[in-house]
Formats: C-alpha cells, structure tokens, sequence
C-alpha cells in the first residue's frame, strides 16, 4: 500500500506509465481501524472533504471542472467506503484523466468483489454503489484490490 509518515492526507507522484494519460495525482491518508459495528472516527470523515476538494481542484487545473460534481460524488462514495468498510491502515486516492476519461481509484486493502446493495425505503445506508452505479460509465474492482470507476468525458464533448 502508499506509505504515509503523518496523520495527513499526503500526494504522491506516479511514474507516467502509460503514454495515453495526460494528468495523474495520487493521495493517501491514515485510516483508522475499527470494528464492524462501529462508525469510523470523525477525523477519518473529515477526508472525504479534504479528498474532494484537492481532487476538484486538480480537475479545475486540467480544464474538466464540468465533472466536478459528478467526480466529487463518487470519489466521497468510494472514499467513505473506503474508510467504512476497509481493512487496510491507508486509503489510497488516484485520480487521472486520458483524453476520453477521468478516471477514480480507491483502496483500503484488498477487496475482490463489490455488489450494490438494495436497501429498504427507511434504510439509512447502502445506496453508494448504487449512486456510482448510476453516475459513472464503468466501475469495478482490479487485481490488486483497486475499486474504480470512470467517466467518459469524450461522450461529453471534453
């Protein structure tokens, strides 16, 4: 996983692997854990804002802030069950974008397999994979535990 030294979301570089991806950024943060039925602590929730705002701000820098809104939702979806339901000590954020997608990663140690839930009409939770579900063009899992998703911003005229 991302190593971090500090209790604060820290950015990363990535080597350019591959040619066609024109801006990349990489964050990781501290994650506490805690047990199945327990809420996560408060700092650990403060991530999610702080995950957005330097992830809009990062869109705004490369000229895609029309997908703020859309990327801002699904990274504090991926970001909260990240924190929730991890099982790693870090979160790990990567944002890139190609010249026809942004694309979101998220990670708290390993997961093979991810399943919307259909949650009751008074259920509180349960309606995050749903919304990435909805919102984003394609999402999943890779082999190294990765969850993902993408918007397609070619379709949008980007």
């Amino acid at each position: 996983m991302l190593p971090t030294a500090t209790g604060r979301i820290e950015r990363l570089t990535l080597p350019e692997t591959d040619q066609t991806v024109c801006g990349r950024i990489a964050l990781v943060f501290p994650r506490t854990p805690v047990a199945a039925a327990e809420n996560p602590p408060a700092q650990d929730l403060v991530r999610v804002g702080e995950v957005r705002r330097i992830c809009g701000a990062q869109l705004r820098n490369w000229g895609l802030e029309r997908f703020d809104d859309s990327v801002r939702l699904l990274l504090s979806e991926l970001v909260t069950n990240a924190i929730q339901h991890g099982s790693g000590s870090q979160v790990g954020v990567r944002l890139s974008h190609t010249p026809v997608e942004v694309r979101i990663e998220v990670r708290s140690g390993p997961v093979n397999t991810l399943t919307a839930r259909d949650p009751g009409l008074l259920d509180e939770d349960g309606r995050g994979l749903l919304l990435v579900d909805a919102l984003a063009d394609a999402w999943g899992v890779d082999d190294a535990g990765w969850v993902w998703c993408v918007i397609a911003t070619a379709a949008h005229g980007a």
